[in-house]
């Protein structure tokens, strides 16, 4: 199906084509609007293989961003410098183009920066971005309106970005399924029903990436795969893949294509897949390596837990779900690897971005560690991705995090630079946010490990490594040379290995696959550098030098002719090391590193075997013509013209067929004089296309190259095969790119070493200074030297201006010198005027009140000593005041105490007495009542003049008054007196009566009495004595405090003499006082004298301060100076020997006597020693080139170049080219099996012509006996010269076979010789 997809788009495209032709030519292109016949057509194999999707666009861009990613540019042209981020850093102008890169020229300040042409945009600005715009496809110069760039109103179509959304996509599903079928024809129903009832009914999912399959990591990866599997299985788990399952990029190989689907062909659980840059084809992404996958399995749907039957679903559905564009599925967006940056941030802005909760990408985030040294550099900014999602990426092999990126890695370790990495799969759940729940170990395939030395090696446990890991172990060869010697001396038998050896193959045979690296220690430089630069041997093998070793070297070499001396050698070699490190930028420069001046040594030599070219439509051949070019020996190729038309084998084709294969290989023809030519001149004018294939092996490794050229725009082609692996890439640029890294060749060495045109067979002969310096750049060069030069000079300059400035300082210094000087001077006279002064006074001042100090003394120490004394018996009231407050404070509880009791006593003794006192009146009453009772008794008896009885009673006679005592009226009548006689009876006995009852009161108030007097008398003793106690605490505590308070006396007594004495001597100081006070007037102005002494000195000695420190920092600045003087010597001297007359001549000069050396050679055969080619370089480091002629006496004579006659010319040219072919083979550039010498006799004399076909045999003989390995010979099998009729006769006999390439009806073809085995 894909076949016819293709077929069918192929055919759209011709008849795309043809329509536009024809309406070019038939001039109706301007009454159609280009949209009308440009018919939009892309490919998705993520539709071609069966899963359809809704285009939902988010992004629309103009493409002349996307045109800068794949322009080509030119020399001369204007272009902007962007950083990797799409950031604008500078414009330029193109100065240089070699291969993908480019050396740009600065407009602002002149600087050379080398960039890839992804780097690159055109500097729509300027004039020269026409011949970039020129080169670019129409479809790249279109904005957002359909419009082109030169603002024409041909609308041309639009890019977008989409993101499929199947979340919703599913959700419109089940509510209405017959109108989403209807709304989006080009998602299959199909396809909706596996996403629904498969890959949507899972949670759980692991989750890995970069399996990078290949042949040689295939048993891995298939193990891989089988252990995902089985976790997947084993925890109910999806699987979800995040790019680049296979390695290499464009094509996949059957048999690991056979093995990865019969693995996947077990698997029953539903997988997504996203491709990564590995995978991906064309630069949109949506062509990739994982479509074959889409349909590897088939799996049941889950089954539904209610119904609980064990029974699988008839239904099956495609396992794989590859997601080719931007998916939003489950809450999440599965983005694959996106080139564009401005697409990426789109989609990362978009609102199915927004909304979902995680993220799954194929992407490179600048900071990421693509190992464990190194970071990415050039990747999308971390800053563009959200921080509060889940974001999980493949791509890079370490598992790590860049903010809120998680790399997921690799499941094995594929390199040494993942030593010591442990991978693991990650299990996430959509139902937690795609949160990581789970991080399960993997550890399949062979690990890697790194040892750093031989004594690590020596103690590495073996229990670290399995069988088919690999161990790299760094060794010092010097050290293991001598562990081998000393296992040697002390082996008791032949043959005993050292315990590195040992150790070596006990790894070995237990599988283990152990890689040997050199240390790479310093190189012996000395031992170099004593081999004489003019032994011409020495001299080729020079240049293998670092350009350390390559310094030292030359150092030496001065050194020993006297030039240096060794100290001197010794700090300009340490000072050249230093300059070369900063100016490269990296920490070693030692004969391994990136800037060795040699070109690659014997491990990189290029050794060319080519054994046929095919052509077709190429030039003259219009059929497909095959040439054979292995093993042919010394082959004639001439030509003859059947169609007669004024020549005889002119313009048959013999150069086109002998540099179709420098065609093929370069994409260049010999180039001719006139330079009006084009790339499609190629193109025979009956073909469309033109087509070259050539065979044959690089280093062993088969290898085919095959370029097509058409007259259209779309026809051209580049395919590279090599080691039966197809390393075709999607462009052609990348595809040379490729060939010229595996051939480390480019155009002009080929055409110097294997392809010799007529027109440039002897270019280096005649070739400028410059030109030939261009030309041994290919072999030597000496930017870095150049560089340093320059580094050099600078750093002398801006030496020399530092050294200026301080000289001017020096100058400002020395008159700030003597203005301190002059200024010191003068302070010091006024110190000395003033201290005369000063003295003067003092002087005065001591004779006056010598006597008043003394007195002062006294009465101040006496007032001190009073007031102390003062202190001391303040200090003592206080502390007695104290200790009386302490008494008084700590008796006061037992005081209260004892005053409350006494209160109470007291209380009581009142309350008795107060009872005594009621009593007594009680008593006194009754008392008082009796003597009432007895005085009116008695008066009654006194009045009655009654007599009382003993017993106290009344007597029955008694007088009768003769008148009543009231009234004085005369009682007259018995009854009146009886009357009165009890009246006076009744009176007696009531107041006998009453006696009676006050006696009574009286003896009973008595008696009561007698009891409160009683109780008073115990109340009172009870007062008394807790009053007595009272007493005795007072007393006790008055009596305390009375002593103290008597000492406080005393001491107030003491306090009060003193204080009259500290008044008398306060007096005394008052009288002092005033007498100071006019000292202390004439001290002050001593004190004036003295402070201006005192500023006078302060002033100089800051003058003298000052002028130390001018002379100080004049010293300090004279050094500086003498140091900057010996710097500008120093770097001056640098310069000149790392510039053209040093080093560079030095360089230049080895390889210019080793191209001599290996030229004369040559030279000598062809003039038979009669000529010598001489080239030195000369003292302004130009190359010189002469000749010398033998003359007859055996003598030389110089003669220039000029001079020559044109047979002297060609032999000094063909030795020339066939030196440098030497060289180049000698110094490991190129061993061609084929030499093409394109009329190589021409100007040459009879003896010349056979001269050459003797030299070309002697060649071929030589080759064969060396062999094609070393660094001995050409290494040649074929030589193909080209020769008109009439020169080839004479040495016809020289060639093995005679081709002839026949042209008829304009139409060429070639006759191969018979001899031509197969």
């Amino acid at each position: 199906m894909r076949s016819l997809h293709n077929n069918s788009l192929g055919r759209q495209l011709q008849l795309q084509s043809i329509l536009l032709i024809l309406l070019l030519l038939t001039g109706m292109l301007s009454s159609f609007h280009f949209s009308q016949i440009f018919i939009h057509h892309r490919r998705s194999s993520f539709i071609s293989s069966g899963h359809k999707e809704i285009l939902h666009p988010i992004y629309r861009r103009t493409t002349s961003t996307a045109a800068s990613a794949s322009s080509q540019f030119d020399v001369g042209d204007e272009v902007i410098v962007v950083d990797d981020d799409g950031t604008t850093l500078v414009s330029g102008r193109i100065e240089q183009k070699r291969g993908g890169w480019y050396t740009i020229l600065t407009m602002r300040d002149t600087k050379r920066l080398k960039r890839r042409g992804s780097q690159l945009q055109p500097n729509n600005e300027s004039t020269g971005s026409e011949s970039v715009a020129s080169q670019q496809p129409l479809s790249n110069f279109v904005d957002s309106a359909g419009r082109n760039s030169e603002g024409n109103d041909e609308p041309l179509p639009e890019i977008h970005a989409s993101i499929v959304d199947l979340d919703s996509i599913l959700q419109a599903m089940q509510h209405s399924p017959q109108s989403i079928q209807h709304q989006n024809q080009t998602v299959s129903r199909e396809t909706l029903d596996q996403i629904a009832s498969c890959h949507s009914q899972y949670n759980r999912w692991i989750l890995f990436s970069d399996l990078h399959v290949m042949p040689s990591t295939l048993t891995t990866c298939l193990q891989v795969l089988d252990t995902v599997h089985e976790i997947a299985n084993r925890t109910n788990s999806g699987i979800i893949f995040l790019g680049d399952w296979w390695h290499h990029r464009g094509f996949v190989r059957v048999d690991c294509l056979n093995a990865v689907l019969h693995a996947l062909a077990k698997w029953t659980v539903p997988c997504i897949m996203i491709p990564g840059n590995h995978d991906q084809t064309d630069w949109a992404g949506l062509e990739h390596a994982l479509t074959p996958l889409s349909n590897a399995y088939r799996v049941y749907p889950p089954q539904d837990d209610e119904t609980g039957s064990d029974v699988p679903s008839k239904q099956q559905y495609a396992g794989p779900l590859i997601l080719s564009k931007p998916t939003k599925f489950l809450n999440a967006l599965f983005i694959p690897h996106i080139r564009d940056k401005m697409m990426m941030n789109c989609i990362l802005l978009s609102t199915e971005a927004a909304s979902s909760s995680a993220l799954f990408v194929h992407a490179d985030v600048k900071g990421a560690s693509m190992n464990d040294l190194i970071q990415s550099q050039h990747g999308l900014p971390a800053s563009i991705f959200p921080n509060d999602k889940q974001i999980y990426s493949g791509h890079f092999h370490k598992p790590h995090r860049t903010q809120s990126i998680r790399y997921v890695g690799s499941p094995y370790q594929t390199s040494f630079s993942e030593s010591g990495q442990v991978k693991s799969l990650l299990v996430v759940d959509s139902n937690r946010n795609w949160q990581c729940i789970e991080e399960i170990p993997i550890d399949i395939g062979p690990r890697y490990h790194r040892v750093p030395s031989i004594h690590r090696f020596l103690d590495y446990n073996g229990d670290h490594v399995r069988k088919g890991d690999k161990v790299s172990v760094i060794v010092d060869q010097v050290e293991l040379e001598k562990m081998r010697l000393l296992a040697g001396e002390n082996a008791t038998n032949t043959g005993e290995k050292s315990l590195f050896d040992v150790r070596l193959e006990e790894f070995r045979r237990s599988g283990v696959v152990v890689e040997i690296r050199d240390s790479q220690p310093q190189e012996d430089v000395k031992v170099k550098a004593e081999k004489s630069i003019m032994d011409d041997e020495n001299a080729i093998e020079l240049e293998d030098l670092s350009p350390k070793a390559t310094l030292a070297a030359y150092l030496d070499d001065e050194v020993v002719s006297g030039a240096l001396g060794e100290t001197a050698s010794g700090k300009l070699f340490e000072t050249g090391v230093e300059l070369i490190r900063n100016m490269t930028g990296l920490d070693t420069i030692n004969g391994d590193s990136s800037i060795a001046m040699s070109l690659p040594s014997d491990a990189l030599v290029s050794q060319l075997e080519v054994e046929a070219v095919s052509v077709r439509g190429f030039g003259s051949f219009r059929q497909e013509v095959v040439y054979p070019l292995s093993n042919r020996g010394l082959v004639l190729l001439r030509g003859t013209n059947k169609d007669g038309l004024g020549s005889d084998s002119n313009g048959v084709g013999k150069s086109t067929l002998a540099m179709a294969a420098l065609w093929a290989l370069a994409g260049t023809v010999d180039p001719r004089p006139a330079q009006d030519g084009k790339v499609s001149d190629v193109v025979n004018d009956f073909c469309k296309v033109a087509e070259v294939s050539l065979r044959g092996s690089i280093n062993n490794k088969p290898f085919s190259v095959t370029r097509t050229k058409s007259t259209s725009s779309q026809g051209s082609s580049l395919t590279f095969v090599l080691d039966g692996k197809v390393l075709t890439q999607q462009s052609i640029l990348g595809t040379q790119q490729l060939i010229d890294h595996h051939f480390s060749i480019g155009s002009q060495i080929l055409m110097r070493t294997i392809f010799h045109g007529q027109h440039t067979i002897g270019g280096l002969l005649e070739s400028s200074d410059a030109k030939l310096k261009e030309e041994l750049s290919h072999l030597v060069s000496l930017e870095i030297w150049q560089q340093s030069a320059s580094l050099a000079r600078s750093k002398q300059r801006e030496l020399l201006r530092k050294a200026s400035e301080l000289e001017g300082m020096l100058s400002l210094r020395a008159k700030d010198k003597m203005r301190a000087e002059e200024k010191a001077r003068a302070a010091k006279e006024e110190v000395q005027r003033r201290e005369g002064v000063l003295e003067r006074e003092r002087h005065y001042m001591m004779n006056q009140c010598w006597s008043s100090n003394k007195d002062d003394v006294g009465v101040e120490n006496d007032m001190d000593s009073v007031q102390t004394q003062l202190n001391e018996c303040a200090n003592e009231i206080n502390s007695l005041e104290d200790e009386i407050s302490k008494i008084m404070h700590s008796d006061n509880d037992e005081m209260i105490a004892l005053r409350a009791m006494v209160n109470e006593k007291s209380a009581n003794e009142g309350s008795a007495r107060a009872n005594l006192q009621a009593y007594q009146r009680k008593y006194d009453m009754a008392v008082m009542e009796l003597k009432s009772a007895r005085t009116r008794l008695s008066n009654l008896k006194s009045e009655w003049d009654v007599s009382m009885s003993l017993e106290g009673k009344t007597s029955s006679s008694f007088a009768t008054p003769a008148t009543c005592r009231t009234c004085g009226q005369p009682i007259v009548s018995s009854k009146a007196q009886e009357h009165v006689r009890d009246s006076i009876k009744e009176m007696l006995t009531s107041a006998i009566g009453v006696e009676g009852n006050a006696k009574d009161s009286v003896s009973v108030a008595g008696l009561a009495l007698a009891e409160a007097r009683e109780a008073a008398s115990t109340r009172t003793e009870e007062a008394q004595a807790c009053m007595e106690q009272l007493r005795m605490a007072e007393a006790n505590r008055a009596q305390r405090t009375d002593e103290l308070r008597e000492k406080m006396k005393a001491t107030r007594l003491i306090q009060s003499n003193l204080s009259a004495q500290f008044t008398s001597l306060a007096r005394r100081a008052k009288e002092i006082s005033e007498m100071n006070i006019r000292r202390s007037r004439m001290q002050a102005d001593l004190d004036k004298l003295n402070e201006a002494l005192n500023a006078s000195v302060v002033v100089y000695e800051d003058c003298c301060s000052d002028l130390e420190r001018i002379d100080s920092n004049l010293s300090e600045l004279k050094r500086e100076k003498d140091d900057l003087t010996n710097k500008v010597s120093h770097y001056a001297l640098l310069a000149d020997k790392l510039g053209p007359k040093g080093v560079q001549a030095f360089v230049l000069r080895n390889i210019v006597q080793a191209l001599q050396y290996c030229s004369q050679s040559y030279l000598n055969e062809l003039s038979d020693g009669s000529l010598k080619l001489r080239m030195e370089v000369g003292s302004n480091d130009s190359i010189i080139k002469q000749a010398a002629v033998r003359n007859l006496d055996g003598t030389w004579r110089v003669r220039p170049l000029s001079s020559l006659s044109g047979g002297q010319w060609r032999r000094c040219s063909l030795s020339l080219g066939l030196g440098f072919i030497d060289l180049a083979s000698k110094r490991g550039r190129l061993r061609s099996s084929l030499l093409v010498l394109d009329e190589p006799l021409t100007h040459l004399d009879s003896a010349g012509r056979k001269s050459v076909g003797r030299l070309l045999r002697k060649i071929l003989s030589q080759d064969s006996q060396l062999g094609k390995t070393g660094r001995g010979g050409f290494g040649l099998s074929t030589i193909l010269v080209i020769l008109q009729e009439i020169a080839a006769e004479e040495i016809e006999e020289c060639f093995d076979q005679i081709d002839e390439v026949i042209k008829r009806g304009g139409e060429s073809f070639v006759l191969v010789d018979a001899n031509q085995a197969g």
